[in-house]
C-alpha cells in the first residue's frame, strides 16, 4: 500500500466521522478521538494491507478513499492503493442531524 506517514488513518481499525473528518473512531478502542498531526497511533494500530482491504471488500461490499472523498468497489481499489487513504468506511453519529439548520 505504498508508504505514507504512520498515522491513525493507516490503521485497520480506523473509521471515519461521517460529517467531520477530524474525527474518527477507532473500533479496537471503542471510542472517537479527534485527529490531529500530533496523534500518535495506538499501541493496537495495525497497519492496513491489501489483504485486510479485500477482506473487508468481501464481508461489507465497500471501502471508503479519504483521499477522493468516495466509496470504492473492488474493481476501483488497484487505482487508489499507494496514491490515496482506503479505509473501511465511515461510522454514523446519529446526532449529527440535529446540528443542521431546518430548511422550510
Amino acid at each position: 500500500m505504498g508508504k505514507p506517514a504512520t498515522n491513525c488513518r493507516n490503521c485497520l481499525f480506523f473509521k471515519v466521522h461521517d460529517s467531520y473528518e477530524y474525527l474518527e473512531y477507532c473500533i479496537n478502542l471503542r471510542e472517537v478521538v479527534v485527529l490531529s498531526d500530533e496523534k500518535t497511533p495506538c499501541p493496537q494500530f495495525k497497519e492496513v494491507t491489501f489483504e485486510d482491504l479485500k477482506e473487508i471488500l468481501s464481508n461489507e461490499g465497500f471501502l471508503y478513499c479519504v483521499s477522493c472523498g468516495e466509496y470504492i468497489h473492488f474493481e476501483e481499489l488497484e487505482k487508489h492503493l499507494g496514491k490515496h487513504t482506503v479505509i473501511r468506511g465511515h461510522f454514523v453519529d446519529d446526532v449529527t442531524s440535529e446540528e443542521s439548520s431546518v430548511a422550510d
